[in-house]
């Protein structure tokens, strides 16, 4: 959870930093989401297969480590870049060292509970995510009120140096810190597989077998997470743009809301999810995420388009909440699918498919439809609701579909077992 949480904090900061960064480095609403879009979310794709097959294979808790030492170096160097290809490319290291955690940590988590009990500690992992978003935002806050007029600190050994760059590097030095903590934990022993891993036959057979379940379920998520990771990139210049906020604004008012509601969230999507579990319901993670990005459509609909910036924050906290709470479970349903020596590769394959089609598409997409379309700077708000519109309703139909095609707890079709 720690370590999910600064990953999130690594690769959110750059949305509260977008109007300086932008005007310091001159860059349009298109480049900023190609930066936060696809130089992101394609290499975190690329590289959660290796880290699936090594999940599988090696040590989890050391890949983790390495790989939060990478991405912590990389979110640094990121406020040393003078244009834009030196941005892409550190961005594109945050995605290679973050791809580290995201098969690992559930295949660890697995290993550490039972079925039956697993749903509520992999919500709680989850929280790392949206309480990491939360404090990139109140940190960036606190940093730009503390440098307040003189727009500058002095850090060690570098110097004077703009806000926006002292920011990136305050956030990635926590990082540095948790990879010896990292160590410390055993890795746990693997429940009912082999260190040596599943074959890709073995995969196959199960997702083909899976099919009438995987494919609804990871193109849902996928839909849903356009909206989510478009909302990340863009929200603190919707607020900045529309409602007149400062950054220390949006750190520390939509930071606390996206922080409280994200952490309840995902907590009460992880005990609705156990509670049904316990009444023998097989597929009650999927059921309460379906349910969860149901109640996403309203909040993400009207949010960028109600006239105050307070009213826009709580609304946008209550889709948040709701995100979390999908996030958790669905993460938790895709353990379910496969015996022990293949979570690793199906969660990489859950990632990619999240990764390619969300984190590379939502970001830019908002990008593009506010330089292309509305072409104003206000505009930002119709963009993100537009956006909400193409994917949520389809998305919560097809988990829905998903949920009731899930098969019983237990069911494998492939020969190997």
């Amino acid at each position: 959870m720690a370590a999910l949480f600064m990953s999130y904090i690594d690769r959110s900061i750059l949305g509260l930093l977008v109007e300086p960064v932008k005007d310091s480095l001159q860059l349009t609403d298109t480049q900023i989401g190609l930066v936060q879009g696809p130089a992101f979310g394609i290499f975190l794709t690329l590289m959660v297969f290796p880290a699936g097959w090594l999940a599988d294979r090696g040590n989890r808790l050391r890949l983790i480590a390495v790989g939060l030492a990478l991405w912590s170096t990389m979110t640094a160097l990121s406020g040393l870049c003078m244009n834009f290809t030196q941005l892409l490319l550190t961005r594109m290291g945050v995605a290679i060292g973050e791809a580290s955690l995201t098969p690992t940590a559930p295949s660890l988590i697995a290993d550490d509970f039972s079925p039956e009990a697993r749903s509520l500690p992999i919500s709680l992992y989850a929280v790392g995510g949206a309480s990491g978003a939360g404090a990139a935002l109140i940190a960036g806050g606190l940093v730009a009120k503390i440098t307040g007029a003189s727009n500058g600190i002095v850090l060690p050994w570098i110097g004077m140096v703009e806000s926006w760059r002292a920011i990136f590097v305050i956030v990635a030095a926590p990082g540095l810190l948790l990879v010896p903590l990292l160590l410390l934990k055993r890795e746990p022993v693997r429940r009912g597989g082999s260190v040596d891993g599943g074959s890709l036959q073995d995969l196959l057979w199960h997702v083909s077998g899976h099919r009438a379940t995987i494919v609804p379920l990871f193109l849902g998520v996928t839909l849903y997470q356009i909206q989510a990771a478009a909302l990340l990139a863009w929200i603190p210049a919707f607020f900045m743009r529309v409602h007149g906020w400062t950054i220390t604004e949006v750190g520390l008012q939509y930071g606390i809301v996206h922080l409280v509601f994200g952490f309840l969230g995902a907590a009460v999507g992880g005990s609705v999810s156990a509670r049904l579990r316990r009444s023998n319901r097989a597929n009650a993670n999927l059921l309460t995420a379906a349910t969860a990005v149901g109640c996403m459509i309203v909040p993400a609909m009207t949010a960028t388009m109600v006239p105050t910036g307070m009213g826009a924050a709580l609304l946008l906290g209550l889709f948040m909440g709701c995100a979390q709470a999908s996030g958790g479970t669905t993460i938790a349903a895709v353990q379910e699918l496969v015996p022990n020596r293949l979570r690793g590769k199906l969660t990489a394959l859950f990632y990619a498919t999240v990764g390619l089609g969300a984190l590379a598409v939502g970001p830019l997409l908002v990008g593009m439809l506010n330089d292309l379309a509305f072409a104003t700077r206000a505009g930002i708000g119709a963009s993100l609701a537009l956006t909400g519109l193409l994917t949520l309703p389809a998305s919560a139909a097809l988990l829905w579909r998903a949920a009731a095609k899930q098969p019983t707890s237990g069911s494998r079709v492939s020969p190997a077992d």
